[in-house]
């Protein structure tokens, strides 16, 4: 099989020509089957005159959905064989609504070529076709490009033992540059993965309940996006760190992102310094301020914890939008008198008199409510355990004021991080840590 598409966004890109040409048990040929679509964007210009086509050629015919069936038909019960089959499955099975069900076996001549010929397959299909003296009549193009794919397969076939052919078949959702054996020893059970390319390069760190399943999902569904597609393409290796439950493995992979900074990761990334609405006094006289979050006073009402001063500004608007709060006594916008809000109804008139200030404080404070960070609920420092009985594995992990200092796995290893306190406040720890309490209110916690 040869698709041709219209780019390498699975999800905006489209299949423009199609070419299947089925094979028997004999390596005879049976049929050649060929469609044209029309896309539902035009073609490049460097990929019309590459593929030496005229948009023409495409005008009125069929959309690719109209011919599933027929296609579904062409591969049911076929072991189906490809170059770099990823990237044409991550198309194909858009447009297949029963693919689930056809679940065909699978040969990449990539992941052939990299299993017989190492020093060759980076080099692209161009490479392979000339080193085997494979003759195209025209490249670029579904029909000639499957006719080459299935000469390409029969040279490579002869060059790899059974034993090579049988785990390529079997390891469908392996990705083409991820050794087999990584595969074999992936655990079912909770921890953080950390996806490697060329050189060790960081590409992704994630965490799951079930490491196995996890990783395996993320083959299963590169299609879905562009981002998916090459990140799971570039793969070399796959390292595991397990932990005993899974608050572990969510701390873990919050501090690993911050740490490494993976390509692919893109939320919990670098946290800056945490901004906050500090509330000073009662209302009538509210003082409201913008500070950094470590330098507010102990019991110092405030709202909020922002990542930069624009979220901090675009909240304290939405307030004074909901609340009919006014922008000069919030201290956004200059000048006396009554505000030019006043004037088309959206303050309540805190600024000329016709609220009162204590008024208007009220509805600000219980705006700010909402946001209050929920205080510590110990005395001290504590240790929530995680016990995974199973692989006899235990963590004590140590917390102080919603701030992470360490994860241990005795008891002793305990005091040094009481000591040291490293770390600060980390926005994404408090979520993590408030959401896991909510979730799981009988934890096992120990005060230290």
């Amino acid at each position: 099989m040869e698709v041709k598409t219209t780019g390498v966004h699975p999800a905006r890109d489209a299949i423009w020509e199609l070419a299947i040409i089925q094979v028997d048990a004999d390596g005879n040929v049976e049929a050649r089957l060929h469609w044209l679509f029309e896309p539902r964007a035009a073609l490049p210009a460097p990929l019309l005159s590459l593929a030496g086509l005229h948009p023409l050629e495409l005008r009125g015919q069929p959309a690719i959905e109209s011919e599933a069936q027929a296609i579904a038909s062409a591969i049911r019960g076929r072991t189906l064989v490809g170059h770099n089959l990823r990237f044409s499955l991550a198309f194909l099975r858009r447009v297949l609504p029963d693919w689930k069900a056809l679940r065909p076996a699978q040969l990449c001549t990539l992941r052939l070529a990299r299993a017989a010929l190492p020093e060759l397959a980076g080099d692209g299909f161009d490479a392979l076709c000339t080193h085997f003296g494979i003759a195209r009549f025209f490249r670029h193009r579904a029909v000639p490009d499957a006719e080459a794919v299935w000469a390409l397969a029969l040279h490579l076939l002869e060059r790899v033992e059974p034993s090579t052919l049988g785990t390529q078949l079997r390891s469908t959702a392996r990705p083409p540059l991820l050794a087999a054996e990584r595969f074999a020893r992936l655990p079912e059970r909770p921890g953080v993965y950390y996806f490697l390319g060329d050189g060790g390069a960081q590409l992704y760190v994630g965490k799951s309940r079930n490491l196995r399943r996890r990783v395996m999902s993320h083959f299963q569904n590169d299609h879905r996006d562009r981002r998916s597609l090459q990140m799971v393409q570039q793969i070399r290796d796959v390292q595991l760190a397990v932990t005993a439950g899974e608050l572990g493995a969510l701390l873990l992979e919050s501090a690993e992102i911050k740490r490494l900074q993976p390509l692919y990761n893109r939320r919990l990334r670098k946290q800056r310094e945490l901004l906050t609405w500090a509330l000073a006094g009662k209302p009538g006289e509210l003082q409201i301020e913008l500070l950094q979050h470590q330098a507010l006073s102990p019991g110092l009402r405030h709202a909020g914890l922002f990542r930069s001063r624009h979220h901090a500004r675009q909240w304290l608007l939405e307030q004074a939008r909901e609340r009919r709060l006014c922008l000069r006594v919030l201290g956004l916008e200059e000048g006396e008198g009554a505000c030019f809000a006043f004037q088309l109804g959206r303050c309540a008139g805190a600024c000329c008199g016709e609220e009162s200030r204590q008024a208007h404080d009220a509805r600000l404070l219980a705006g700010a409510e909402r946001l209050q960070t929920q205080a510590w609920p110990w005395v001290g420092a504590v240790a929530l355990v995680e016990r995974d009985e199973q692989h006899d594995l235990t963590q004590w992990h140590v917390l102080d004021q919603w701030r992470h200092l360490g994860t241990v796995e005795c008891f002793e290893q305990i005091e040094p991080l009481l000591i040291e306190r490293r770390g600060g406040f980390n926005l994404d720890t408090y979520h993590i840590l408030l959401g896991h309490l909510r979730r799981h209110p009988n934890m096992e916690i120990v005060p230290l």
